[in-house]
């Protein structure tokens, strides 16, 4: 399972919580390089993400950052090529990051940069009130896409009166089930649930079928009413299943979880990173067009608030091992008596290379996160659908 935490990111421009979700780094590894080394590191990072060529130690001394020998800078590389930081890749001089690396970069160094003019723009541009929620959420991706030249992945709001159309579970790993139900709108609602590992497919299977009369023509809330009216008549092996599947609805239907349409756009810019395999890429194109198998990811995303990483390994969508996340929720604050209490209703999100501009896509998330706030928090402004 990832794991969530407040890393020592530099990430100044953005506010609220900055979490990497990554696996904890290895036991002895430091949590800081020194001020030497960890500038090394992020130069490789950075440079080998613009040029996808590895980084050789001439090209840190031309680059006029350091007051040191090409032997010195050798030195750092090699420290940080023995710490599992940077790899000599085949015979070539140079050295690129590995996801160790990436993963310490994003944890402890990457500092976001303010957006351009023009990529805000091209994005302002898209973020408006006057537009149906389905429209922005699918303007918005495709503009994503295009100023990040990686795949963009946006939910949109939930409409709390749409009925449900299906109900499927999907084993994820372990014990841990990923209940995915669909809208007539054809929209999505998910919640990961934790279940016996010994439960069957097969189960899941005739789970499904059988709470399918109870959710089908239903709002969410309707149908949790329904589910946990019935557990009383609940016999068996797969009926103990949904009892205890029934045990977390009461958390089902709840604003601050929902999630609505989802929009992925430029799968196809991935297929320009030569160090990305075709086929897996292939594969991680028809996870994109079946959304439901993107729903962990989305509900990694909006537990907290705030902009998030995740490196290689920790990507939790199928077929994306060797990539990186960089993704956030947003959402409406709501007055509660006397408090104002946030309401995560979306997720905004880039999918690309390890080696993505990392310092780049953190400020055009964080930059598109705050619009799409303001314009569901102007209390003048009531979205169309």
């Amino acid at each position: 399972m990832n794991t969530s935490r407040t890393p020592t990111t530099k990430a100044a421009a953005l506010d609220g919580d900055s979490t990497t979700a990554t696996k904890p780094l290895p036991q002895g590894m430091p949590a800081d390089l020194g001020t030497r080394a960890a500038q090394v590191l992020a130069d490789v990072v950075e440079t080998y993400g613009s040029s996808g060529e590895p980084v050789g130690s001439k090209a840190l001394v031309d680059s006029g950052r350091y007051q040191l020998s090409g032997a010195s800078i050798r030195n750092v590389m090699q420290d940080l090529e023995t710490l599992g930081l940077i790899k000599s890749p085949h015979t070539s001089a140079g050295r690129v990051p590995t996801e160790m690396g990436y993963r310490y970069y994003a944890q402890h160094l990457v500092e976001a940069s303010e957006p351009d003019e023009a990529v805000k723009a091209a994005i302002a541009s898209q973020v408006s009130a006057s537009k149906g929620l389905a429209q922005m959420t699918r303007d918005v991706t495709s503009a994503l896409s295009q100023v990040t030249n990686c795949a963009a992945l946006v939910t949109a709001p939930k409409h709390e009166n749409d009925l449900l159309e299906t109900m499927e579970f999907i084993r994820l790993s372990n014990n841990r089930v990923l209940v995915v139900m669909v809208t007539n709108n054809g929209e999505i609602e998910n919640r990961i649930m934790t279940v016996p590992e010994f439960i069957s497919a097969e189960d899941l299977r005739k789970a499904a079928k059988q709470l399918q009369p109870m959710v089908m023509g239903h709002t969410l809330e309707q149908a949790k009413a329904a589910m946990i009216a019935a557990m009383a008549e609940q016999r068996g092996q797969v009926n103990a299943m949904i009892d205890s599947m029934m045990q977390a609805a009461n958390e089902w239907g709840q604003p601050v979880t929902a999630d609505g349409a989802m929009v992925v756009a430029g799968s196809n810019n991935l297929f320009q990173y030569p160090e990305l395999v075709r086929d897996k890429l292939q594969g991680l194109v028809k996870v994109f067009e079946e959304k439901r198998l993107l729903m962990a990811l989305v509900d990694e995303v909006r537990q907290g608030s705030g902009v998030k990483i995740f490196v290689g390994g920790d990507v939790p969508v199928m077929g994306a091992e060797d990539m990186a996340v960089i993704a956030s929720p947003y959402g409406r604050n709501e007055e509660r008596g006397s408090e104002v209490a946030r309401k995560l209703i979306g997720t905004v999100g880039v999918i690309g290379p390890m080696r993505m501009n990392y310092k780049h896509t953190l400020g055009v998330i964080d930059y598109t996160r705050h619009l799409m706030d303001r314009v569901l928090n102007d209390k003048d402004t009531t979205l169309p659908r």
